[in-house]
């Protein structure tokens, strides 16, 4: 199951745009999490840690997904179409 409920929209308002540009700028990586829903995508993500206006920590994470057979046949990663799937706040 993918992960990343959230749309970038949503996560302006709860986090400013600010917080959301400069999770966009970082690497992301694989998460080696397996899928069970017989998705065979890879999962990558990237994360900011940030705290909230109660003064809680919180990680602000973005997803994105690669088809194997893409990352297979690639000699670089940033030749690949990272389109963002989703976010989430923990």
């Amino acid at each position: 199951m993918r992960k990343g409920d959230l749309t970038r929209e949503q996560v302006i308002k709860i986090v400013g745009s600010k917080l959301v540009e400069e999770l966009e700028k970082e690497n992301c990586d694989f998460t080696n999490r397996l899928q069970t829903d017989g998705d065979e995508s890879v999962e990558f993500t990237a994360s900011i840690k940030f705290v909230d206006n109660e003064g809680l920590p919180r990680w602000l994470t973005v997803y994105y997904y690669q088809n194997p057979e893409d990352l297979e046949k690639c000699d670089d990663l940033g030749s690949l179409n990272w389109e963002i799937e989703g976010y989430e706040i923990y």
